[in-house]
């Protein structure tokens, strides 16, 4: 199975160092806080994975200013917590998560115990919570249902996506936040013909500020919207748009329904767990600002955001 990807390559998020770690996107407000940044350090085709990894070996770029890099920490073991609320369009045609549904839950259950589970719907613009933040994945993965399959049902994905990262169903603080929403990513209130979405722009910035890394599984909707190659194109642009902001990444096969989603799922775990804590000095640009990761190290690839949110 060959994995599309838009323009989305990574996985970020930024936390404040001390003021409030269950905010994993947002710069701290304090002048001179440290910034923490979770980057992916995968090994390129062919290579292997670099060990005793330093903080030399990562370069964080704010437009041409280079931020200085003060540590490199691997996510694992007492590190390794993090929260994953799965969201489900509920007007996914039914026949599009059916075969898929059991390979879902399989990916909940084998999760690690460092991470937290949520399951909820999206539904009239707004999500709908089937499943508090729970430990027990089997727990988790008995609130899959299929979706209600009526045209048109949710409006707009990116609606449902702001209202969850404003209303986040936990108070616990983590390392790391993320959603991995199945969706076909047409937005109903705003239409197909044009590429810019303020509906979109909207959930970017109100998911930036609440430190939420977004991925998504395209997955075909009720009715005729996404029937054309034009509808699916600009809206899986849009879902690509999405993680490319947040520091997600969007998966889908070509204009159609992936056979199976278990290759997008085990490459999703692939990232989780090759995950690491990059700290670097402060930043005193507000609001949205580019960033850029490089490094050096031979035969290692990088993948982290292109923007992140300054308070």
């Amino acid at each position: 199975m060959k994995m599309e990807q838009g323009v989305v390559i990574g996985m970020i998020s930024v936390a404040l160092m001390a003021a409030n770690p269950g905010i994993s996107a947002s710069i701290p407000d304090a002048t001179g806080v440290p910034t923490q940044i979770v980057v992916t350090l995968r090994p390129a085709p062919g290579s292997s994975q670099a060990a005793n990894l330093e903080a030399g070996d990562v370069t964080v770029l704010q437009g041409k200013t280079p931020a200085p890099v003060l540590s490199l920490q691997r996510l694992a073991g007492d590190m390794a917590d993090m929260q994953l609320f799965v969201f489900l369009d509920d007007s996914t045609r039914s026949s599009s998560l059916s075969i898929q549904l059991p390979e879902l839950k399989m990916f909940l259950e084998s999760l690690p115990a460092t991470t937290e589970v949520a399951v909820g719907y999206m539904r009239n613009g707004t999500f709908a919570l089937a499943e508090a933040f729970t430990p027990d994945h089997q727990k988790a993965a008995s609130a899959l249902r299929l979706p209600a399959a009526i045209p048109g049902e949710n409006g707009s994905p990116y609606f449902a996506l702001s209202d969850l990262v404003k209303h986040w169903p936990s108070k616990q603080p983590t390392g790391r936040r993320a959603v991995l929403m199945l969706t076909d990513g047409i937005d109903r209130y705003y239409g197909a013909a044009v590429m810019d979405d303020p509906y979109v722009d909207t959930a970017i910035r109100d998911t930036l500020k609440q430190g939420v890394m977004v991925y998504s599984i395209y997955l075909r909707g009720a009715g005729l919207d996404d029937r054309s190659a034009w509808a699916t194109n600009i809206a899986q642009s849009r879902l690509s748009e999405v993680s490319q902001e947040t520091g997600g990444y969007a998966y889908f096969q070509g204009f159609t329904d992936p056979v199976t989603i278990s290759p997008f799922l085990n490459d999703f775990q692939d990232r989780l767990d090759n995950q690491y804590q990059l700290t670097i000095e402060a930043l005193n640009e507000k609001g949205i600002q580019p960033v850029k990761l490089r490094t050096e190290v031979p035969g290692l690839k990088i993948e982290g955001p292109t923007h992140i949110y300054v308070r």
